[in-house]
């Protein structure tokens, strides 16, 4: 059976339908929920706080492909290859940073992702 191609080929949705769409409790996140999960992570970074709890900065988001197996209830290779094929599309960039991944918008994707 052949996959049909989609005709769309550009989307802008607004955050009651991304909501709407996201899976709901504990079950396996679809591929569009780890997704807008990701990019939701990216774009808060990792805020870095004083000891008044003042944000002072924010640091690239960082995170272990076991960590977000475990958030998305996925397997670690399939996080792997998940992480693989946005990279591979510009989406995402990936700097390994020990055993973590530092996860940003790759620099083509700023334009064309987030408004």
């Amino acid at each position: 059976m052949e996959k049909k191609k989609s005709t769309v080929n550009w989307m802008a949705i607004g955050q009651d339908l991304i909501d709407c769409l996201r899976t709901k409790g504990r079950q396996r996140l679809s591929r569009y929920d780890a997704f807008v999960w990701l990019m939701e992570a990216i774009g808060k970074g990792t805020p870095i706080f004083n000891a008044n709890g003042e944000q002072i900065k924010v640091l690239p988001y960082a995170i272990t492909y076991m960590r977000l197996a475990e958030e998305w209830n996925w397997e670690r290779h399939t996080v792997r290859q998940f992480l693989d094929e946005l990279a591979a599309l510009s989406v995402i960039s990936r700097k390994r940073k020990g055993n973590a991944f530092e996860l940003s918008l790759a620099k083509k994707s700023h334009k064309h992702l987030l408004l």
